[in-house]
This record gives C-alpha cells, sequence and structure tokens, in this order.
C-alpha cells in the first residue's frame, strides 16, 4: 500500500497542473477553438458562434447556416447581390479577423463602388480542411436552399486533394469517421490541447493525430495519393450545371501557394480546361501573386496574409463587375437567364 501513495500522489500533482493550466491558458484564447461538428451529408461543419483563429488569435464568426458571416441570411430583396465563396480554410480565412478574409473584403469594396442600385453581401462559405469534392457537395447544399439563393457561386480551389475520396465512405466506414470527427470536436474544446497539440506541438502530434482522424492528411500541398481527375471535373461540371439550373453565375478561383510561378497540379490544369472549355469565368490568382513579395502575401505556404486576401478581393472585383448578372442588377434589370448568357460570356481570364 505504501508503494501506491506515491503513485497517486503523482497523479494528484498531475491532474492539479492540468487543471491549473486549462484555466491559466483560456485568458489568453486557448479553448476557444471553431469547434467542427459530425455531419452526415459533409462530415464536418463549423459550430455557429464566435471564436478564435487557431494562428494570431483573430475573432471568427460563424453563423447558424455555418457560413463566416456575422449574421443569418434571410431571402433577398430586389436590390441585393449576394456572392458566397466556396472553398476551404484559405477561403473561410485562416489565421485573419472577421473583416480581413476576402468574402468580407470584397463585400467592402463591393459597396463602395458605383452601383447604387445594388448592396452586395459577399460570404464565406469555406470550410477548414475541405477538399474540392467536398466544396462541390457544399455548394450543392447552398443552391438547394431556397433561403440563401446567391446570384454569384466563387468555386475556389482546395489543396486539400488527399481528402477526395472522404465524400465516397459508405456504412461501417462512414460512421467510424464520424466518431473521429465527434471525438476531435470534443477534445479541441481543452484550452490544454489548443495549447500544447495544436501549438507547441504542432508539427510533431497534431498532424499526426489529424492523420489518424484524415487518413492521408499529412501533406495537402504535395500529396501523396494520385489525383483523380475525373472525379475532379465531374465535381465542377456538378456545380456548373446546378448553378446553371438555379441562374447562379459561378465563377472559378485559382488559389496558388507561396512561391508557386506556374499551374503544376494536375486539379490547376484541370480547372483552367474546365473553364475554358464552359465558358466559365476563372479568377488565376497563381499569376497574378506570382510576381508579389512572397512573404507579405503568405503566412505560411498555403494560407494568404491580410494583404493577400486584399489582393484576391481587388481581383475579384474585376471578374463580378464584368458579369452580365451584376450589371442586369445595377440598371435594376436582375432577372437575366444565365443559362442564354453563359454562350456569350467571359471564358478564363
Amino acid at each position: 500500500m505504501k508503494k501506491k501513495h506515491p503513485i497517486l500522489k503523482g497523479l494528484l500533482w498531475l491532474l492539479g497542473i492540468c487543471l491549473a493550466l486549462e484555466i491559466g491558458l483560456r485568458p489568453f484564447g486557448y479553448g476557444n477553438y471553431t469547434v467542427y461538428r459530425p455531419d452526415e451529408r459533409l462530415l464536418w461543419v463549423p459550430e455557429p458562434g464566435r471564436t478564435l483563429t487557431v494562428v494570431n488569435h483573430l475573432p471568427i464568426t460563424i453563423n447558424h447556416q455555418g457560413f463566416r458571416y456575422p449574421i443569418d441570411l434571410r431571402p433577398k430583396t430586389k436590390d441585393e447581390f449576394r456572392v458566397i465563396a466556396f472553398g476551404d480554410s484559405s477561403t473561410q480565412g485562416w489565421g485573419v479577423d472577421d473583416n480581413s478574409h476576402y468574402s468580407a473584403q470584397l463585400e467592402k469594396m463591393m459597396n463602395g463602388a458605383s452601383c447604387p442600385r445594388a448592396h452586395v453581401e459577399a460570404i464565406s462559405a469555406g470550410v477548414n480542411a475541405y477538399p474540392n469534392s467536398l466544396v462541390a457537395e457544399k455548394l450543392k447544399e447552398v443552391v438547394e436552399n431556397n433561403v440563401v439563393q446567391p446570384d454569384v457561386a466563387i468555386v475556389a480551389y482546395s489543396y486539400n486533394s488527399n481528402f477526395e475520396k472522404l465524400p465516397t465512405l459508405q456504412g461501417a466506414d462512414r460512421e467510424k469517421f464520424l466518431r473521429r470527427v465527434q471525438f476531435k470536436s470534443i477534445v479541441r474544446r481543452s484550452a490544454l490541447y489548443n495549447f500544447l497539440i495544436e501549438g507547441v506541438l504542432r508539427r510533431v502530434a497534431y498532424y499526426q493525430l489529424r492523420h489518424l482522424v484524415l487518413a492521408g492528411s499529412l501533406a495537402t500541398i504535395n500529396g501523396s495519393f494520385v489525383p483523380d481527375v475525373n472525379q475532379f471535373n465531374a465535381g465542377l461540371m456538378q456545380s456548373l450545371q446546378l448553378c446553371r439550373a438555379h441562374n447562379i453565375q459561378m465563377v472559378l478561383l485559382l488559389l496558388g501557394s507561396q512561391g508557386e510561378t506556374a499551374p503544376e497540379h494536375p486539379f490547376q490544369k484541370a480547372m483552367i480546361e474546365f473553364a475554358q472549355a464552359n465558358h466559365v469565368p476563372l479568377l488565376n490568382m497563381i499569376d497574378v501573386v506570382r510576381t508579389k513579395d512572397q512573404e507579405a502575401m503568405f503566412m505560411d505556404p498555403a494560407h494568404p496574409t491580410a494583404a493577400g486576401h486584399r489582393l484576391i478581393a481587388e481581383e475579384l472585383i474585376k471578374t463580378i463587375r464584368a458579369l452580365p448578372s451584376y450589371e442586369a442588377t445595377c440598371q435594376g434589370n436582375p432577372s437575366i437567364n444565365l443559362a442564354t448568357a453563359a454562350t456569350s460570356g467571359s471564358g478564363a481570364q
């Protein structure tokens, strides 16, 4: 019995230290990161509320519809022009505040433009770690929602190509995955976990844990899996057909990584070819960013800084202003039929 006392005492001390750290770290923002709950359709979705970004601990607001936007969307009025951007963490705004991701900056810029007839709402529907296949599924869910009704759907390229097959999980495999998402949603509420695993030991421990939850996720830029271009193109076509059926203008946004000078990934090349073949406006940010100061544009290899997001917004506003649907709204005639306008509209830029 005497031997057990030091062990018990040590465990109590360890518990006490952990509890003290849990309480002491919370005023510094730890324990207040965005939590992702399991979802039968989209696998993981952000819980609504006001939390903090992992990097820089800046405000991130998720509304009750799962968008990074300060209010819940209601049906549009005739003078509103709604833009929704779909993508991954770069579109959600990794490491930047609510006013600095490209959708927020786009809204501010467009409402300061010379189109008094239209009030623009630009909303981020980006979700951390979404692959292109889940971006397409998210777009489908939103387009089928009669309340949201976007005029423009921006489909941004995602580097999370190692996750593309996740939506195909079925039966026991899908349930197992959803249980793992649920487990992570629980531990991520801990300040000590945030500080130690996602902070101090991020590269050593966090990515290993993420790999257990999202098999094959250790590298998102230089992925280890053979890209399925046919699946990628099928997702783009599904999105395009849905948009045209609901009179929504689709715009493709090709995001690049730090130091990237030309499209290299097969999905990037496929996106450009798809835009050209189907007369879809495409903004190639790789061409734009490669001439800029890379340290100023990126906070890490994949995620733009606030300045990088501003550059994306500045380029997007040029594309959106040229759209027939935006021009029609500015002229007080928002009922243009995109199915017929598509053949005469601009292609890839």
